[in-house]
């Protein structure tokens, strides 16, 4: 690993940090302003706000970050940035309603506090910022800019962070304490679009239809892994909503936020890896990177556990007691979550949409009904089991998905080549499209995956 490699890597990761920092102390910070049973209402908003984005994104981020690198870098580059504009300015507007009815829907089921007329409206700001953090990233990752968007993607989650404390310190409750993380995130993505518009990576030219098709076509077949993935990895909090309450979930959320603090190191692996799978810098090597960022994991992991164990009842009160043994198993799902965060990068960026759209759909429906049934047992304590179940499934079938789709390319590498070309940044050979500017019609060019 070169030092503008492990460079990339550090600023990714402290973006990450910084991320899920700000994430914990705005979470620690509104269930001690709120209690159990608001906070699990603000979970709950903040849950859909997270997912709905995804299905209103229809898979574009993932088809973009995968196409950008053989575009060229003329028309056919344009005609793709202008098509991703158009469709995420879409997404935003479809996303808020989508938020707002799922929410409307759920409250005779969950709470009736769901379909308040101010929560709602609140959500729907909340949906509108985190559809702008879920597209708008991508774009810089695109075009290989990991540094500008680290940095923005910090920026809006430190907005968010600071406009849920205004909200705090104003007028502390549910909704006005997502309206002001909602507010917060739009107002640091008002300034990413301008600096996205600078570097034309924003573009509002009427695309072509042909183009956005493709974008939506190609798009679709990751929407199985980007949407069924989130479903499977939060449906946890909707289920023990429905079955026990929002104050169970405010408590199990505390316990989950402090428990994915580790996540921030696959977190920032993973774009290295989607990065390299795209432009086809050379074959991967899981396995190394794998146990690499399973060590690293187990050891951020043991920390945040014993610290959380001995802060979550002095900050948040005895009402919250049980999320010091919840916090223990769901660090543990936390490692078993590294395999699936390298491979499902890898799959994505090498263009391989229709296998993991499949795979995200399949485990989505494996995670209701686990989550159903160990919840009905156990309550909060079945959800972080059954995560543990969820978690170790979906990196076992990713990475099953990974050395099965690598070993025909394996067989056909000239002997040799693992050995001149590692897991370092892309070469200059590597890093440019051979093919000419109007040769963008032929898919992606895919990586070359490695098991080993």
């Amino acid at each position: 690993m070169n030092r503008a490699r492990r460079s990339t890597l550090a600023l990714l990761a402290g973006s990450s940090a910084v991320q899920m920092s700000s994430n914990m102390v705005a979470a620690l910070l509104a269930a001690s302003v709120l209690g159990p049973h608001s906070r699990g209402l603000m979970v709950l908003g903040v849950s859909t706000a997270g997912i709905v984005p995804l299905l209103a994104g229809l898979g574009t981020g993932p088809q973009l970050r995968s196409a950008y690198p053989a575009a060229g870098g003329g028309a056919r580059r344009r005609d793709l940035v202008a098509s991703y504009t158009w469709w995420s300015a879409a997404a935003t507007v479809s996303a808020a309603v989508l938020a707002v009815a799922v929410s409307a829907l759920s409250a005779p089921l969950i709470d009736p506090a769901l379909a308040d007329p101010r929560y709602l409206l609140a959500l729907s700001v909340l949906t509108c910022g985190y559809v702008a953090h879920t597209q708008l990233p991508d774009g810089w990752y695109a075009a290989g800019l990991f540094r500008s968007g680290s940095l923005w993607a910090m920026a809006t989650t430190l907005g968010g962070g600071l406009g849920l404390l205004v909200a705090v310190t104003v007028a502390p409750s549910v909704w006005s304490l997502l309206l002001g993380q909602g507010t917060g995130m739009l107002t640091a993505t008002t300034a990413q679009v301008v600096a996205l518009r600078a570097t034309g990576l924003l573009c509002f030219q009427a695309p072509t239809r042909r183009e956005l098709s493709r974008l939506l076509g190609r798009g679709c077949r990751a929407l199985g892994l980007t949407l069924g993935l989130a479903l499977a990895l939060r449906l946890d909090r909707y289920v023990l909503g429905a079955l026990t309450g929002a104050a169970a979930v405010g408590v199990y959320s505390v316990a989950s936020t402090l428990g994915q603090v580790p996540r921030m190191v696959p977190n920032a692996i993973g774009q290295l890896v989607n990065r390299d799978a795209a432009v086809a810098s050379g074959p991967l090597r899981p396995v190394r990177t794998v146990a690499a960022t399973a060590g690293v994991v187990t050891v951020v992991g043991a920390v945040t556990g014993l610290l959380g164990w001995l802060v979550v009842i002095p900050l948040l009160g005895p009402g919250f007691a049980a999320a010091g043994p919840l916090l223990v198993v769901l660090l543990v799902a936390e490692v078993a979550f590294v395999p699936y965060a390298v491979a499902s990068r890898a799959l994505l960026g090498a263009g391989r949409m229709g296998a993991v759209g499949a795979f995200g759909l399949a485990w989505s429906a494996a995670a209701m009904v686990l989550f159903l049934l160990a919840v009905q047992l156990w309550g909060e304590v079945g959800a972080a089991v059954a995560c543990v179940a969820v978690y170790a499934g979906i990196s076992a079938s990713s990475w099953l998905l990974l050395t099965r789709r690598a070993a025909p390319r394996s067989a056909r590498r000239r002997p040799g080549a693992d050995r001149r070309r590692g897991l370092g940044g892309p070469s200059h050979a590597d890093s440019a499209d051979p093919r000419p500017e109007g040769a963008g019609d032929s898919p992606p060019r895919p990586a070359p995956l490695s098991p080993v």
